[in-house]
């Protein structure tokens, strides 16, 4: 499966153009969305598969509509650089777009039914992300659209995340929202100037 936004850049500069500052601003929201969560989690830890109280049902909406922006956030990344890093970028994107989208449907499957549900489910999404995340971050590297430092965020953003809860409770919003925040700053900077220069990777 690959995102609908693959070639874009060719020939639509406005739409790709357009699709790229969605993207930020999607990405922007989700790292506020994701500090709110934080927030909400410290204040009142959220057990995975508990839901008895007020916060439990807040935060599992938070994270939801916050991986649903990532998502958006990476159909941004892929507007911008489909042009440069060929069919290895659009196969990463795709990966993790895919894999956020199954996290989003897994989050809210757990939300209406009151409990975790689908988890074999989630941990094929958490794979396509992982996988996805380490090709488009090499890619976005390789491509030199944006900084190298973006890639190397769009690599260890989800399992740093993923670790940190280990460490700080909330500890998974706090690193997302700083990682998309950086990656997103970056894109916003170059929305105003798609790439349409030749596939630079096969």
């Amino acid at each position: 499966m690959t995102l609908p936004l693959k070639g874009v850049g060719y020939g639509g500069a406005g739409m790709s153009s357009q699709m790229v500052r969605w993207g930020g601003l999607a990405g922007l929201a989700a790292a506020v969305v994701f500090l709110v969560a934080a927030i909400v989690n410290l204040i009142s830890p959220y057990q995975r598969g508990t839901f008895d109280s007020f916060s439990d049902y807040l935060y599992q909406p938070l994270v939801t509509v916050a991986f649903a922006l990532i998502a958006v956030a990476i159909a941004g990344l892929h507007a911008l650089q489909s042009g440069r890093y060929g069919r290895w970028g659009t196969a990463g994107a795709s990966m993790a777009f895919v894999g956020y989208a199954i996290i989003v449907v897994v989050a809210a499957a757990t939300l209406l039914a009151g409990a975790d549900v689908l988890l074999s489910v989630r941990f094929v999404g958490a794979a396509a992300i992982l996988v996805g995340s380490i090709v488009l971050g090499l890619m976005t590297i390789r491509a030199g659209i944006l900084p190298w430092w973006c890639g190397v965020l769009i690599i260890v953003g989800f399992p740093l995340g993923d670790f940190s809860n280990a460490v700080i409770r909330g500890g998974e919003g706090i690193v997302l929202a700083i990682v998309w925040g950086l990656v997103v700053w970056a894109l916003l900077s170059r929305s105003g100037t798609p790439e349409e220069q030749p596939s630079r990777a096969s």
